[in-house]
């Protein structure tokens, strides 16, 4: 974790491999959290639909999945020998 936030630059990529990751994980869990409660879980009087509404804008305003996607793969491929370019 202190590597992490130092801000070195080698740990962009695990940095987007675990926020494209948990992003997905935490969607899944809430999807299957709504479908358990049925329409009470849209409700306001639950925390799922907060949960869900906030997951879903994290996975925006943190970066989309697609960005996190490609720059693990960039990485993956540089390392396997591949030129890649933006």
């Amino acid at each position: 974790a202190d590597s992490f936030a130092s801000g070195q630059k080698e740990h962009r990529v695990q940095i987007s491999a675990v926020k494209y990751f948990v992003a997905g994980v935490l969607q899944r869990v809430l999807d299957r959290a709504l479908q358990c409660h049925g329409g009470l879980g849209m409700l306001d009087d639950t925390p799922i639909a907060f949960w869900y509404r906030h997951e879903r804008a994290a996975r925006i305003y943190d970066g989309p999945d697609e960005v996190h996607r490609s720059v693990v793969a960039r990485e993956e491929l540089r390392r396997r020998g591949f030129s890649v370019t933006r």
